[in-house]
């Protein structure tokens, strides 16, 4: 009787203390230990504590434009509670049920084998990745504007957010007002291609496989770098003109974009060097015409397929020296039939293959592969 009496209150204590471990708060300053620090991303980095398994990611500047803007994310494990003085969003590590508010979250959820946790998205006839389009009927639409009582009925344990700045605090006060957890994605903003690749690494620390994420992503630089290795002693380097004018404005991306970054690893130079900022730009169409007489390839020209569509959209096109040397190229080969396209969906997680499609475009002799995302305007 005495030994049972004795083991029930080594249980008692031994659940005490445990308990006592799971609910223990520690304060924001004991999260000073690396847990992941990128390489080529900007935007964002993730800590923890010593004896914590939870984490912290800090993610920086997530839209165009903003300045000083810092956002925390507690990624709780093992029932612990967010530090001491901690008012950001706690989000459960393992999340299963993910609303992707852009399709480029479905690609990195997918990279990392972990795309059946998306239960919901916005836009879903504009997207191109095979799962979601298989469970189209079973995965609702939550719409561009957010539809609140379908998003209650989803129960979901995050909302990836696109960020825009301002125009987001009605979603996100809402989003607090209903208790439901999100996170602010920024990788659309980064001026590295491979920084936008290693956000992949934030999807895999909430849904509780960083290794994994980790793994996955590093084979991406290696495989851009040999590519890009290819193009490092070149003597020729054909200039680039961007993008076509919506609602009679053109607009340009800066010198340190992402794109830019591409063609210039491609073995080309971006024709428009008037913008150095960390945003795109609007220039005059006298500007832009000027440009395209001069660039010796023109990419990223709209939704057309073919040289007459693009020639219809402005008689002056044809002057184009691109046009008239037929070295046109536009990033929609691969299309949805909505008109959904996926270079702006899966190449964030595949920044290699479009460095191998801008290669065999500007130096074909460097390479004899089929394009993947790009097409020959014709």
């Amino acid at each position: 009787m005495k030994q049972q009496l004795l083991n029930m209150i080594l249980l008692t204590l031994l659940f005490t203390i445990t308990g006592c471990k799971q609910n223990r708060k520690n304060s924001l300053e004991t999260f000073n230990r690396e847990v992941y620090i990128p390489e080529y991303a900007k935007g964002f980095k993730i800590s923890g504590a010593e004896h914590t398994q939870s984490t912290l990611i800090e993610i920086f500047n997530p839209w165009q434009g903003a300045q000083d803007v810092a956002m925390t994310y507690f990624i709780s494990r093992d029932n612990e509670q967010a530090p001491d003085g901690f008012t950001g969003q706690v989000i459960k590590a393992g999340a299963k049920r993910i609303v992707c508010m852009s399709s480029s979250y479905i690609a990195m959820l997918d990279v990392i084998g972990e795309v059946d946790r998306v239960a919901g998205v916005s836009g879903i006839q504009y997207i191109s990745n095979p799962y979601i389009l298989a469970h189209k009927n079973t995965i609702p639409d939550m719409g561009a504007e957010m539809n609140y009582e379908r998003l209650v009925a989803l129960k979901p344990d995050v909302v990836l957010l696109y960020g825009i700045g301002d125009a987001q605090t009605g979603i996100t006060e809402k989003l607090k007002e209903l208790s439901i957890p999100y996170l602010y994605m920024g990788e659309y903003v980064e001026e590295s291609p491979l920084g936008k690749a290693e956000w992949m690494v934030v999807l895999s620390e909430i849904t509780d496989c960083r290794e994994k994420g980790i793994s996955i992503f590093q084979e991406i630089p290696k495989r851009y770098h040999a590519l890009k290795a290819l193009t490092d002693t070149i003597s020729h380097r054909p200039t680039v003109m961007f993008n076509t004018p919506w609602n009679d404005s053109w607009v340009m991306p800066s010198t340190k974009s992402y794109m830019s970054q591409l063609v210039t690893d491609a073995g080309a130079d971006y024709i428009y060097k008037d913008n150095d900022t960390n945003s795109s730009v609007t220039i005059g169409l006298e500007t832009a015409y000027a440009l395209i007489q001069k660039a010796d390839y023109w990419i990223n020209v709209g939704s057309v397929a073919t040289l007459a569509e693009l020639k219809a959209v402005n008689p002056k096109f044809a002057d184009a020296k691109a046009v008239q040397h037929s070295t046109v190229y536009n990033n929609n080969q691969r299309m949805t039939p909505a008109g959904g396209n996926d270079f702006w969906e899966s190449s964030v997680v595949r920044p290699d293959i479009v460095l191998r499609d801008l290669i065999q475009i500007f130096h074909p002799e460097l390479l004899s592969d089929s394009l993947y995302y790009y097409q020959h305007l014709e």
